[in-house]
C-alpha cells in the first residue's frame, strides 16, 4: 500500500516538476504586484524558503540538526521556511497567502492556524516522510517544487493576507454571546475565483485546491 502511494505521488510530482525542469513556464504566470492591484488589497512578504544548509540555518547551542548533504539519493529535510515579518508567527488570525516564485504566483493558499506553521508543515513532506507514509502528497509536491526552484536561483517566496474571524451575536439556551466563524475557506474560492477569472487558469501548484 505504501509503495503504491509513493508511486502515485511520484507520477503526480512529474506533473508539475522532473528534476528541476519545471513542466510550466514561470514567466507565464501571474505577476504578484499585478494581482494585487485586481484584487484591490494588499499582500505582504511575510516568509521565504531557503536551502536547508548550514550557511542558512547555523546551530547555536547544544542542538542537532540534520541538513541536506548535496547526495543524489537524500531523502531528509532539503528546504526550511523563515519569517520576514511579524505575522509569520501569528495564529490569533486566519491566512490567506500566495506561494510566488520570482515574483509569479505558483499556488494560493489558506490556513487557520499561523502561517509558520502551514509552511512547517510543508516542510515536512520529504522522500522519506513518503516512504514512511506519514505525509501528504500535497506536501511532497509542494516541498520538491521549492527545492527545484531553489536549486534553478529562484527566490520562494510567501505572501500573506490576514483575515480575522468574523464575530456574531448568537441568543441560544438562554443566553446570549459574540461568537468567532471562521470564512476563511469561502474567502480562498473568492480569492481563487478572481486568479481564474483574471488569468483563465488555477495557480499551477494548487495542486488540492482547498488545503
Amino acid at each position: 500500500m505504501e509503495n503504491q502511494q509513493n508511486n502515485v505521488a511520484y507520477n503526480r510530482l512529474l506533473n508539475y516538476v522532473n528534476g528541476n525542469v519545471f513542466q510550466f513556464n514561470l514567466e507565464e504566470q501571474p505577476n504578484i504586484e499585478e494581482f494585487q492591484e485586481i484584487i484591490g488589497e494588499q499582500v505582504t512578504l511575510v516568509g521565504e524558503c531557503l536551502l536547508n544548509i548550514p550557511e542558512n540555518f547555523p546551530i547555536r547551542g547544544n542542538r542537532v540538526r540534520e541538513y541536506y548533504n548535496y547526495t543524489n539519493n537524500y531523502k531528509g529535510k532539503k528546504i526550511e521556511y523563515v519569517g520576514r515579518h511579524e505575522w509569520w508567527n501569528q495564529n490569533d488570525n486566519e491566512w490567506l497567502y500566495c506561494l510566488v516564485y520570482n515574483g509569479h504566483i505558483v499556488k494560493i493558499g489558506m490556513t487557520i492556524t499561523s502561517l509558520k506553521e502551514r509552511y512547517g508543515s510543508y516542510s515536512c513532506g520529504t522522500t522519506r516522510a513518503m516512504e514512511r507514509g506519514s505525509c501528504s502528497t500535497t506536501n511532497y509536491i509542494i516541498s520538491e517544487c521549492n527545492f527545484a526552484a531553489l536549486n534553478n536561483g529562484m527566490n520562494v517566496s510567501i505572501y500573506g493576507i490576514r483575515c480575522p474571524t468574523e464575530l456574531r451575536e448568537i441568543t441560544r439556551f438562554g443566553s446570549t454571546r459574540v461568537c468567532s466563524f471562521s470564512v476563511i475557506r469561502d474567502l480562498e474560492t473568492m480569492l481563487t475565483n478572481k486568479f481564474v477569472e483574471s488569468y483563465g487558469h488555477l495557480p499551477v501548484l494548487c495542486v488540492q485546491h482547498g488545503n
